[in-house]
């Protein structure tokens, strides 16, 4: 009451709400307050339903080696956090030219062969791994007395590719291996099992480290085809055998057919340490090597819509994503998880890779790869099979 005889002396009147400009001011305040309402409810319906209602569906194309790690739960129940339901399907790296919100390739080689078909000007590289060699503790050991192969002083084993190349020249078989870790009757030739050259990443790779040593270590250059180069390549490719359906084939026969199959896989790092950690486990004697040199895989996101932009941008600066990268064995910018992870399981494993070389651009290694594919032809080993036909569909959960 003391405020109001203060505001309003007795003999002077209450102004009048229902006249003049109080009035007006009235009005201007219920319509704000109901245009205030309206916004924060339609706000609130658009952040719960990024958030709190239904995922947005982003649709993606991967290697079938990186399957696993957008399947695992974890990943896309923290994708699911974020408003994006990621949903993938299989498909060779070097097929990767359908459409999509996002693909990932397995080296920047072919990222860049799908962002000049597509005209995509973004890349991510949440990612990556270098690229090993699998073998078991009898093969190791023979190939260590052959002067392929050596236990390094920090514990791991390195691969010399410069003899492997050498023994590949003389149509060695493991039989001819020195000493008695082989059995007499393995009259299979030394050769490291890859992937399909004509879809995988993985096996260009291979392609493109075999290049660097064939020519005097340079890395291969656009150009006139070299036709010695092509000739050594095409032969230990169709050597093989029949190609593999997928990426993750001959990792799988390596781990389950034993050495009689698979003695020497070319294979991811992730691949051996993504077995140790999360399963299904290696043999007790299977054998990690590096080889010398390697290239690394650098594992790329390239978006063509905003949303499949999202997924490249929070794999690679969400933390709860990039551990969970880490676990599937790859590695990140971040080395400390990478480290905590290698020594937590105890596996042989190098915390850094020395032996680097480049890998080719995209056009200068298409020279050899449409060799390989040519010798295949001329072998009648069948077109190549892609990804999405011989695994898993991928997708989301239904």
């Amino acid at each position: 009451m003391l405020g109001a005889f203060l505001l309003f002396p007795r003999e002077a009147p209450l102004p009048d709400p229902q006249s003049g400009p109080d009035r007006a001011r009235r009005w201007i305040v219920l319509v704000g307050g109901t245009l205030v309402v309206i916004l924060v409810a339609t706000l609130g319906f658009v952040v719960a339903d990024r958030f709190g209602g239904s995922p947005v569906v982003v649709e993606g194309v991967v290697g079938s080696e990186k399957v696993d790690l957008f399947e695992d739960d974890r990943v896309r129940d923290r994708f699911a956090e974020l408003g994006y339901d990621v949903r993938v399907r299989p498909r060779g790296s070097r097929l990767m030219a359908e459409e999509a919100d996002f693909v990932s390739p397995g080296s920047t080689i072919a990222s860049e062969h799908v962002r000049e078909l597509h005209g995509a000007t973004t890349e991510y590289r949440p990612f990556s791994t270098p690229m090993v060699m699998l073998t078991y503790a009898p093969m190791a050991e023979a190939l260590r007395e052959t002067g392929v192969a050596r236990e390094a002083e920090d514990g791991a084993w390195s691969f010399d590719m410069s003899a492997y190349l050498d023994l590949t020249e003389e149509r060695t078989r493991w039989r001819d291996l020195p000493g008695d870790s082989v059995s007499a009757g393995d009259r299979n030739e030394v050769l490291a099992r890859t992937t399909d050259p004509r879809t995988s990443n993985s096996a260009a790779m291979h392609v493109g480290v075999l290049s660097y040593l064939l020519n005097g270590e340079e890395v291969v250059s656009p150009g006139a085809e070299d036709a010695e180069l092509a000739e050594t390549l095409s032969r230990l490719f169709p050597a093989q055998g029949r190609p593999p359906e997928s990426s993750q084939q001959p990792f799988e026969q390596f781990r389950d057919l034993g050495p009689g199959h698979t003695p020497l896989l070319w294979a991811y790092e992730s691949q051996y340490v993504h077995a140790a950690v999360r399963g299904p486990a290696l043999p007790e004697d299977a054998v990690l090597m590096y080889p010398e040199p390697t290239v690394f895989s650098t594992h790329t996101i390239v978006p063509f819509v905003e949303n499949g932009d999202e997924v490249g941008r929070l794999l690679t600066e969400d933390p709860e994503l990039r551990q969970l990268v880490t676990e599937h064995g790859y590695r990140t910018d971040d080395t400390r998880h990478f480290g905590d992870l290698v020594d937590e399981h105890g596996l042989p494993v190098r915390p850094r890779v020395g032996d680097v070389v480049h890998s080719p651009a995209h056009e200068a290694l298409e020279a050899p790869l449409s060799s390989i594919e040519r010798d295949y032809e001329d072998t009648g080993a069948g077109p190549a099979v892609e990804e999405a036909a011989s695994s898993r569909s991928g997708g989301g959960r239904s």
